[in-house]
């Protein structure tokens, strides 16, 4: 079975004794295989309409400038406490060794100080495990909520643990009683920083503090001996809740909320999505909407998906209006779905409006293609070791199929060289694909297997294709999953890039000799990074030229693929202004020329500057447009 458990899956701690291969520590690895070079969050921009209001000002408020606001109730020594630190570098702070990877600590007021505790360390244990602590950081003076019957705790804070208790317990009778609220994983172990940096918590503490005279805050930290690395806290506050404030967040364009349960499936979000799967199943809009305010909101999720080739809207779309009473939330799901007729890039906003409130905008961005098949939104965020010292694992994303059709290759993304400039994969590594059908009640099944494919210099911080021995039928209503695998091998490792977090259980890792978790050697877990392994359908990747009758005339595209160089035709067309753009699998533009054609163009265009993969190439005039996919290998 699939064992749902949070465990470390990239990187293991960024220092020499880890990543020297045949010096590597395996039992270090059990704990850290995961590193996040930077955290990745969802860009948000003012909603269409305006910027979100902004908070009332807090009634009580600390930055941890002043040891004397809070009193410490400790159980183990320096380091192991609660403290205040002023030094944000949290991989200097931790006493076992963390990655370099980790981001300074980016609360608002950082600078002069924030509540600080790094555990899960006894001198002399490689592990780091066997100190169980327990920590209390509790406010020396009561808080006087008398005036406000309706009150949010707020604070920044960033993390990394597992399977340890920590959280914030309120008070409102000067400490006689306490009622608890547990933070839980936002981000999910094993991500070498859980939570965003800073991530922003909030609670209703209302029926306990509301309207209190003697109210304490009090932040507790209980590692139970299991796996606990640190916690930084800064920027405490109390504010009176609002009478209007909605939030939305989890917002998915594949349907994993509702969809899935008429599109069939999981409901997956697609970066790169195939014409022939996104026709068959179109992309559904969803998200999670809570009111955080006091009054009932009648809400409204809006989406607005732009072709970001021509700039015009190729869909509007709305969810039927809900009621939420204060403190509740829902899903709101579009009423309509987005079918894309062209190929290219999409930018996808979706926004909420209440009778009083209103969101952010949260933008999104896929790309409909001709035959690759994505899943990771391409910004590098860490990596999975695969070829290790201690076994051959194999590494896996799932895909749903809506629409039969072959499975050509697979892609992956070799990750090179860490941060220190240490390599991480090794000129010479054997890496081989696997494709796999997804069991819901079991193991992945197993269904072919790829030729091994030694890892080349070049390959390094690059794409790789290894092609199937013969095209590999995807029937449409089953779930895949496209794997790279590789060996044990005490010198030559690699590891494959991550990008991206997503939904549990649909990015998998088979240990084969690493000791990841409990299970036995062979066993599957889940994985919350999503890891750059794409699949390649149909017959493009063989293809010589793009040979196609437009504008009333033809076009010609070759060689497709090609090593660098391609040649553009278009013979017999309509007298028009041509605009000829090129762009990457995001979207963004890297050549553009506009002129007028009475007839016949040809354009050479040089493609080696740009690296490998694949390139959209656009050509429109005042009445149509077309776009193909040009591959460089």
């Amino acid at each position: 079975m699939i064992k749902k458990i949070y465990l470390s899956i990239c990187i293991a701690i960024l220092t020499t004794s880890v990543f020297a291969q045949s010096r590597m520590a395996p039992e270090v690895l059990q704990k850290e295989v995961t590193s996040y070079v930077a955290n990745v969050t969802p860009t948000i921009t003012p909603s269409p309409l305006s910027t979100a209001p902004s908070a009332a000002p807090p009634i009580w408020e600390n930055d941890f400038s002043d040891t004397v606001d809070w009193i410490f109730t400790n159980t183990s020594i320096p380091p192991l406490d609660w403290r205040i630190e002023t030094n944000s570098n949290l991989q200097a702070l931790s006493v076992t060794n963390l990655p370099a990877s980790l981001t300074p600590f980016a609360s608002t007021t950082v600078s002069n100080g924030f509540l600080w505790i790094s555990s899960d360390f006894v001198p002399g244990n490689v592990d780091g495990d066997g100190t169980p602590i327990v920590c209390e950081a509790t406010t020396a003076t009561p808080i006087d909520l008398s005036l406000w019957p309706n009150v949010t705790l707020s604070f920044e804070h960033n993390y990394r643990w597992w399977n340890d208790t920590r959280g914030v317990r309120v008070s409102g009778d000067n400490g006689a009683t306490w009622t608890e609220f547990q933070i839980t994983d936002v981000n999910g172990y094993p991500n070498d920083q859980n939570s965003g940096n800073p991530e922003v918590t909030k609670y209703d503490i209302s029926a306990v503090a509301g309207g209190q005279s003697q109210v304490l805050i009090q932040f507790y930290y209980d590692d139970n001996d299991i796996w606990a690395w640190y916690w930084a806290v800064d920027d405490v506050k109390i504010s009176e809740t609002p009478d209007n404030l909605i939030t939305m967040q989890e917002e998915v364009i594949g349907g994993w909320w509702v969809g899935y349960q008429t599109a069939g499936g999981v409901g997956l979000d697609y970066s790169l999505n195939p014409m022939n799967q996104a026709t068959a199943n179109p992309y559904s809009f969803e998200s999670v909407v809570a009111n955080e305010g006091l009054a009932t909101q009648n809400v409204t999720m809006h989406v607005e998906v732009t072709e970001d080739a021509t700039q015009t809207s190729a869909y509007t779309g709305s969810s039927n209006p809900i009621t939420l009473a204060g403190g509740m939330q829902d899903t709101l799901v579009a009423s309509t779905t987005f079918t894309p007729l062209n190929y290219g890039a999409y930018t996808i906003e979706m926004w909420t409006i209440g009778d009083s409130a209103f969101t952010d905008t949260t933008f999104k961005t896929t790309v409909v293609t001709d035959s690759v098949y994505g899943r990771d939104n391409s910004q590098i965020d860490g990596y999975y070791r695969v070829g290790r010292s201690c076994g051959g694992m194999v590494l896996g994303v799932d895909f749903d199929i809506f629409v039969t059709d072959d499975l050509t290759s697979v892609s992956a993304y070799v990750y090179g060289f860490n941060t220190n400039g240490n390599n991480i994969s090794i000129p010479g590594a054997i890496m081989y694909g696997a494709l796999y059908e997804v069991d819901p009640q079991g193991d992945p099944i197993w269904l072919a297997q790829t030729d091994d494919y030694s890892i080349q210099q070049a390959d390094l911080d690059n794409w790789v294709t290894i092609p199937f021995n013969g095209a590999q039928i995807l029937s449409a209503g089953t779930s895949y999953m496209i794997s790279i695998g590789g060996y044990a091998h005490p010198l030559d490792t690699f590891a494959i890039a991550v990008a991206g977090d997503g939904h549990e259980a649909t990015s998998h890792v088979q240990d084969n000799g690493c000791g990841l978790g409990s299970g036995a050697f062979g066993d599957w877990y889940w994985i919350s990074s999503i890891p750059m392994i794409r699949m390649n359908l149909g017959t493009s990747w063989t293809t010589s030229s793009i040979d196609e009758t437009v504008f009333e005339g033809s076009l010609k595209v070759y060689p497709n693929p090609t090593n660098g160089a391609i040649t553009i035709n278009l013979n017999n067309i309509t007298a028009d202004n041509y605009t000829l753009t090129l762009s990457n699998v995001l979207g963004e533009e890297i050549y553009s020329v506009s002129t007028l054609i009475n007839g016949t163009y040809k354009e050479e265009i040089d493609l080696s500057s740009f690296g490998k993969g694949a390139y959209f190439i656009n050509i429109s005039n005042s009445n149509s447009s077309v776009t193909e996919r040009i591959v460089v290998e």
